[in-house]
């Protein structure tokens, strides 16, 4: 009986580990989208035109064409998984509180992603051949996003900004390690 309930538990657990990635990864995706249009648009009022090639590009044509995918809720990303984890039993108070701490790390990770999206996007510029002048990597809008100071991005995340690909944002808790990554802090 005792083995029935922890086995009902671990269940719970995997499964609100599994609303959380959902959301993590459609969230990376969305910045990953918005910060590679927003790029090409000051880009273009600025003159410079991203190459069709790159647009185009299986690494980065969901970028350009991908219209995002987290749902609306009226209380934000955290409100579709508190529905998720409530749906699935939890405690509101547990909810509440693991929600409080989730926040601050996904906005972390919202950061890292869109300063790691702009330097890879500027990275293929380079390689293609398209020198953007000091002026625009360094305008107001955009030397904080370059500037920024920006953490390991967890495996899945990494995948996402670098190749436009999904893996298992989770992977290393999966396969029973915990790591120092985002991942690793939401759970604990």
């Amino acid at each position: 009986m005792k083995e029935d309930t922890e086995n009902e538990a671990f269940e719970s657990v995997l499964q609100a580990l599994g609303a959380l990635e959902w959301v993590l990864v459609q969230i990376v995706f969305n910045v990953r989208a918005r910060t590679a249009v927003g790029f090409q648009q000051y880009l273009s009022d600025a003159g410079v035109k991203i190459p069709e090639s790159i647009i185009k590009s299986q690494k980065w044509c969901g970028a350009f064409q991908r219209a995002p995918s987290v749902a609306y809720h009226r209380n934000g990303f955290g409100g579709l998984l508190r529905d998720r984890l409530v749906a699935l039993g939890f405690e509101e108070d547990l909810i509440r509180n693991a929600m409080d701490g989730l926040e601050q790390d996904v906005l972390e990770l919202c950061l890292d992603v869109e300063s790691a999206v702009a330097r890879e996007l500027l990275g293929d510029l380079y390689r293609f051949g398209v020198a953007l002048p000091g002026a625009i990597v360094d305008s107001s809008r955009w030397r904080e996003v370059f500037a920024r100071k920006q953490r390991e991005l967890p495996s899945g995340a990494a995948s996402i900004v670098r190749e436009g690909k999904d893996t298992s944002v989770f992977q290393s808790v999966k396969k029973g390690r915990v790591s120092n990554s985002y991942a690793a802090r939401v759970i604990v």
